[in-house]
């Protein structure tokens, strides 16, 4: 069994890729991991409250983990934050990382693309649904 961390986003799409990997008997999701702008305790990618966050993460049964970001980082603080972030899913045994966005292969140079996965944390395998 794969033990994974799934990129959560709160949106459809990873609620939609979700839904398939907990079908799959291959893959054990340890945690969904999301990004949260520090700022104004928002996720990154869609604006949604923290709070709303935290009630998903407790109604799916999974643990949640928050990636705490300033509100504009630069990338070399991303790379960082995200490095030292994999890194402890590494040390916890986790291979894998999973992603369910739609558009991930339209973006190779943005941050949480297969591309930019691929060439900063080789280490992780990762698997778009």
């Amino acid at each position: 069994m794969k033990k994974c961390i799934f990129n959560w986003s709160g949106g459809k799409d990873s609620a939609l890729a979700l839904y398939h990997c907990l079908n799959n008997p291959d893959l054990d999701i340890r945690y969904l991991v999301t990004t949260i702008n520090d700022a104004v305790d928002r996720i990154s990618m869609h604006g949604v409250r923290v709070e709303l966050l935290i009630k998903q993460a407790e109604s799916i049964g999974i643990p949640l983990y928050q990636v705490r970001l300033p509100e504009m980082p630069g990338m070399t603080e991303y790379d960082a934050v995200m490095r030292d972030t994999m890194e402890h899913f590494r040390e916890e045994g986790i291979t894998h990382a999973i992603f369910g966005d739609i558009f991930l292969e339209e973006l190779p140079r943005r941050p949480f693309s297969r591309g930019w996965y691929h060439r900063h944390l080789p280490l992780m395998e990762t698997r778009h649904n």
